[in-house]
């Protein structure tokens, strides 16, 4: 079974169009310049880490080629990161440096707050991310969830395209994660959620591919199907397209009150998918507002 490879935006393209997007969406802009830091700051992870990419080809899942000590050290850095401590002033005070991009004063708090756990507790929220990653979600917190998708992210991204290079080489067989492959969906790569959708240009019309919320691998998924439970009754799949953001809209679900977030890259040719989810946060606020809960949380737990 073939991958149905796409070549999605790395690391360079996400954090550049962060900061495009910055001075057009200005109730975003303090999350998407701290996003275009963290893609920077992730990259360097990549390198530290220890990865088997042979188990990469293997039918084994992604995340157990990843050094589990190397995830506990990963994730203090990470933390200290965050809170970017800065030099004493004269007078004794700290102050945040005006050319620094910082997280958001939550997430500064609660990294703050998480450099003292302990790494067998690193671990065992890796154990349990890895065995079933919604249950892990449920029982940690936020905060920790996505201090662990942050040094996750980056390697299971690279674990990804290497396992889908092999495939097209002929190398192993891709895991069949349910009847009709690349339109299942869960991630055909790692058997992750999809965090967003998006429509990109096929013929003479559109094609839905689903973004993969761990190693953001894309994959054609059916246009009126509801990703959380099935659902394909038309009337029970309401689409919701905001005047101030043409571009995004919100698919929903009826029956299970879910909904993802899609982006239309044949009305902008310049979306990356994952960071435009971001500059359109108020789409999630007004899906909340009427009862609808995301398939899937994005890196920044919205």
């Amino acid at each position: 079974m073939s991958t149905h490879r796409v070549d999605t935006p790395g690391a360079a393209a996400r954090a550049a169009r962060a900061r495009d997007l910055m001075t057009g969406a200005s109730p975003g802009a303090e999350l998407l310049g701290f996003y275009a830091a963290l893609v920077e700051y992730q990259q360097g992870l990549v390198a530290r880490g220890r990865l088997e990419l042979g188990d990469a080809i293997s039918d084994r899942p992604i995340l157990d080629a990843v050094d589990a000590a190397w995830v506990g050290a990963a994730v203090r850095d990470l933390l200290h990161w965050l809170v970017r401590p800065t030099p004493d002033t004269a007078d004794g005070r700290v102050r945040l440096k005006p050319d620094v991009t910082y997280a958001p004063p939550a997430l500064r708090a609660s990294a703050d707050a998480m450099r003292d756990v302990a790494e067998e507790e690193w671990r065992a929220l890796f154990d349990a991310y890895r065995a079933d990653p919604d249950d892990a979600a449920a029982r940690f917190s936020e905060a920790a969830v996505f201090a662990l998708e942050a040094v996750l992210q980056p390697v299971a991204e690279r674990l990804a395209a290497a396992r889908q290079d092999a495939f097209a080489g002929g190398v192993g067989l891709q895991p069949d994660h349910g009847s009709g492959g690349h339109t299942h969906p869960r991630c055909p790569v790692c058997g992750g959620a999809p965090v967003v959708g998006v429509l990109r240009e096929e013929g003479h019309g559109a094609r839905r591919r689903l973004v993969c919320g761990l190693c953001l691998t894309e994959w054609d998924y059916l246009r009126l199907v509801c990703v959380k439970c099935g659902e394909q009754r038309f009337d029970a799949l309401p689409v919701f397209t905001p005047e101030q953001f043409p571009h995004a809209r919100i698919d929903a679900c009826d029956t299970c009150r879910s909904y993802l977030k899609t982006i239309d890259a044949t009305k902008d040719g310049r979306v990356v998918p994952v960071v435009d989810d971001l500059a359109t946060i108020a789409l999630d606020l007004w899906a909340r507002e009427h009862g609808y809960t995301r398939v899937r949380a994005n890196l920044v737990r919205i």
